[in-house]
């Protein structure tokens, strides 16, 4: 009377195994997926450092002066499925002592909308009816070679096309650069219209989507006459303390991917596995020991 508690014990070992089979598929196809998004409680600074070339109406020509940047970007809730994040670009001139803020002309403040899954924005719910991708996707290089970036000064989503493959301090990663030319704008205080070109280089982690490094030089120019002349110049790049901050956020990412996407779907499958074969194998050897 006591033999069908082995077989019952062993027939749960089997469904054990195939329960872990079935959760570690649905973590790489559902669980993790709904996961991988930007959290509600996202919230970082980037430095920025670099110089500015302006026109001055009184004399005629063009002032150079060195300039840091800052952008801080918060989280402040959904909408509508959207995440929502504010964001605010202060500039100060650093050639004065103490430095001159002046981000009544070249700073800016906003709210985006992105889809915190696909970081693409969502243009019905952003403020401004932003298009393309807040930031890089992952999964970047010869076989993902562009993708849409927006560009506040443009007002539009530029083309950012992968260059070539690079080693920055270690690690791996692709550069892309976003390269357009005479890219019609507004003033927003003239309503005149000005011409703007800009590059940008983006050294981005593919594993994870993190840009690394950025520099931008940026020229906004008028038509006067029949000529093109500049009225601003602006040459700009991470900090150095931004770059080192960020390259900690891709290898904690990748880390947590690596984990997420790898280690525990594959340890619930193998599991698993191992579990239902060796229940298969006892339940083998007791119907031969039975014959």
């Amino acid at each position: 009377m006591a033999t069908p508690k082995p077989r019952k014990r062993r027939f749960v070992v089997s469904i054990v195994g195939v329960v872990l089979v079935i959760l570690g598929v649905l973590w790489i196809t559902v669980i993790f997926p709904s996961l991988d998004k930007v959290p509600t409680s996202y919230a970082r600074t980037y430095y920025f450092e670099g110089n500015f070339t302006v026109v001055n109406p009184a004399t005629q020509s063009m002032d150079f002066f060195p300039i840091s940047q800052t952008l801080a970007q918060k989280a402040n809730g959904t909408n509508d499925g959207a995440l929502l994040i504010h964001e605010k670009r202060t500039v100060f001139r650093t050639d004065t002592t103490p430095p001159t803020d002046i981000s009544s002309i070249y700073g800016d403040e906003s709210t985006l909308a992105i889809n915190a899954h696909t970081l693409m924005f969502i243009p019905n719910i952003d403020e401004r009816h932003r298009t393309g991708y807040w930031g890089p996707p992952r999964g970047l290089g010869k076989d993902k070679s562009s993708f849409d970036l927006w560009n506040e000064g443009a007002h539009a989503a530029l083309p950012a096309n992968y260059v070539r493959d690079e080693e920055f301090r270690g690690m791996r990663v692709v550069l892309f650069r976003i390269d357009e030319g005479n890219i019609t704008i507004v003033n927003p205080q003239s309503q005149l219209p000005l011409m703007m070109s800009t590059t940008i280089n983006l050294w981005i982690d593919p594993k994870t989507g993190t840009v690394v490094d950025q520099d931008s030089t940026t020229t906004t120019s008028m038509s006067m006459a029949g000529n093109i002349v500049p009225l601003q110049i602006s040459n700009v790049r991470y900090a150095e303390s931004t770059i080192v901050d960020l390259m900690g956020v891709a290898k904690d990412a990748a880390r947590m991917l690596l984990l997420f996407t790898i280690v525990i779907p594959w340890v619930l499958i193998g599991v698993g596995i191992v579990l239902f074969l060796i229940d298969t194998m006892f339940i083998r050897r007791r119907r031969r020991s039975a014959a």
